[in-house]
């Protein structure tokens, strides 16, 4: 199987760090679990493009960023036996090299370092499983003839009600068993 994961939110809980910049820009008091919407910006008055511009300036300093899961390297490597592994973002050109960085300090082993415009363009990649948080991309993989995927879960996703196709993880723990019974349905 080809499988895509995501960056920000599956690999990288750059959130935390877009929080405390936020708070220290617009003077609030945001935290993660805040954050319950897709375009949570909206909720709190921040502009589109204050968003994405601080999500930019949070990757300038890379070393900052936690991992979602402690150990993330070795946990994505327990997939590796399922397929080919790229790491797929819409990380925006400028950050590109953060990024890798900050996947290679994790010890995340991946074949491609896949960047797109924008998380609707990653389904146009053929990707067999999407492993990855953005629920505005789940519908698109639902209705694709050969794609799954595994929404891997945030406090912004939790309202995406269930479809076909779409397994959802709570953590990387289940992440193996979920592509486990996706190569048994292909079968």
């Amino acid at each position: 199987m080809r499988i895509a994961v995501d960056l920000d939110g599956v690999l990288a809980e750059s959130m935390i760090v877009w929080c405390e910049k936020v708070n220290r820009e617009f003077g609030t008091t945001l935290k993660m679990a805040d954050l319950d919407g897709w375009s949570s910006w909206t909720k709190f008055g921040i502009p589109k493009d204050d968003f994405y511009r601080i999500l930019d300036e949070s990757w300038e300093d890379w070393k900052q960023i936690p991992p979602t899961e402690s150990r993330i390297g070795s946990k994505v490597a327990r997939i590796e036996g399922f397929g080919e592994v790229d790491i797929v973002t819409g990380r925006s050109k400028r950050t590109e090299g953060s990024a890798i960085s900050w996947v290679e300090h994790q010890k995340i082993r991946y074949r491609h370092f896949v960047r797109v415009a924008g998380w609707r363009d990653k389904i146009v990649l053929d990707y067999d499983v999407y492993v990855d948080d953005a629920p505005d991309l789940m519908p698109l993989v639902s209705r694709s003839p050969l794609s799954w995927g595994i929404l891997y879960d945030r406090p912004w996703n939790r309202s995406v009600p269930v479809m076909p196709k779409i397994l959802r993880a709570e953590s990387w723990k289940q992440i193996p068993g979920l592509l486990r019974q996706i190569q048994k349905a292909k079968n």
